[in-house]
């Protein structure tokens, strides 16, 4: 009788839900950081250019649509190919729609909106404001801290994005209450989803931590599941509002366009948003939200180099200016400030 109540205590014990914390994915090196937060912003940069150029073949919640449904099925297209899994863990759910919402539907649509109801100074100013909705919401729903470099980060990025900008604030077309809206909404929307998905915590099946491979490397298997829902449920509610408000508007299918919407659609959606949601779960989002300053000085190097737009002193003021912000982001990371991911658990 002793016997048998020491074996069922011992199964009892066994298999008992553990409830410790689960220990966040390592943080990449300095330099898989920063060259991985540089070639994304590189690509994010390239999207506006090509978001605007397509915008002369299909209206834009149609283009902002097909862009996302692409991009997701290409993911998952990637994740049959993987032999995994095509539908994320029940868990997961509640998190993949509100990420669908929020990221995908409002941040694409209004950033697929903006440009046509505002000013270009306007849209890259206040579509570039993603760093400080990115640092409210995690100080408010991950406790992250706001450390002294990410300051002065936030301070030099935005007084350059701003400068950037100057001359395009300064042209008559540029204000438009609507725009004005919609490249925040765009921002905020964006950044909220970085901060859904570090929440989520998305787990591999074969995995105990989060984000990890069978191996304990590379990306997450279910993170490329989550992140190809997300976007195909988000691309239903703007195809939908585009048949209901934009059947005036054909698309031109022209070489051109096919182009633009596949290379917006593989590389700046599917590749870009693996490559960020990776980061997004090894990095605190209001450190790499930090990089995102970095866009506008890709935009005006486009401009520059490629189509041949002539840059005044205030210009290159403000890419010294959000150069030096991202500057002091790469110093914390270099520290190892109290924010390293590797160090923390989540509550």
């Amino acid at each position: 009788m002793l016997g048998k109540q020491v074996r069922t205590r011992l199964i009892t014990h066994s298999t008992a839900p553990s409830h410790a914390p689960a220990v966040l994915p390592a943080a990449p090196s300095v330099i898989v950081l920063l060259t991985s937060a540089l070639a994304f912003t590189i690509i994010y940069a390239a999207c506006f250019a090509a978001i605007k150029a397509g915008l002369s073949f299909a209206p834009p919640l149609m283009y902002g649509g097909l862009r996302a449904l692409i991009g997701g099925l290409a993911l998952l297209a990637l994740v049959a190919a993987l032999r995994r899994p095509l539908l994320p863990p029940r868990r997961n759910w509640s998190g993949v729609l509100l990420l669908a919402t929020v990221s995908t539907t409002i941040g694409f649509g209004a950033m697929f909106l903006s440009p046509g109801r505002t000013g270009a100074g306007i849209a890259s100013v206040l579509g570039n404001t993603q760093p400080l909705f990115a640092v409210v919401l995690a100080a408010i729903f991950l406790k992250e801290r706001m450390t002294f470099p990410r300051l002065v980060a936030l301070t030099l990025g935005t007084a350059g994005a701003t400068l950037i900008a100057y001359p395009a604030l300064a042209g008559a077309d540029a204000y438009g209450l609507s725009g004005a809206v919609l490249a925040l909404a765009a921002s905020a929307g964006t950044a909220a989803g970085s901060v859904i998905l570090k929440r989520m915590q998305i787990k591999d099946e074969t995995s105990p931590e989060p984000s990890r491979t069978r191996r304990g490397s590379g990306f997450g298997r279910a993170l490329l599941v989550v992140a190809a829902w997300q976007l195909i449920i988000g691309s239903l509610p703007l195809l939908a509002l585009s048949g209901l408000t934009e059947r005036g508007t054909p698309v031109i299918w022209s070489a051109e366009f096919i182009t633009l919407l596949l290379s917006l659609a593989l590389v700046g959606t599917s590749f870009a948003t693996a490559l960020w949601y990776w980061l997004v779960q090894r990095v605190e989002v209001g450190r790499l939200s930090m990089f995102l300053f970095f866009v506008p000085v890709v935009g005006l190097g486009i401009a520059a180099f490629i189509v041949g737009e002539r840059v005044g002193p205030l210009e290159v003021l403000g890419a010294a200016l959000a150069v030096a912000g991202i500057g002091a982001t790469v110093w914390e990371s270099a520290r190892g400030g109290p924010s390293t991911e590797a160090q923390e658990t989540v509550r």
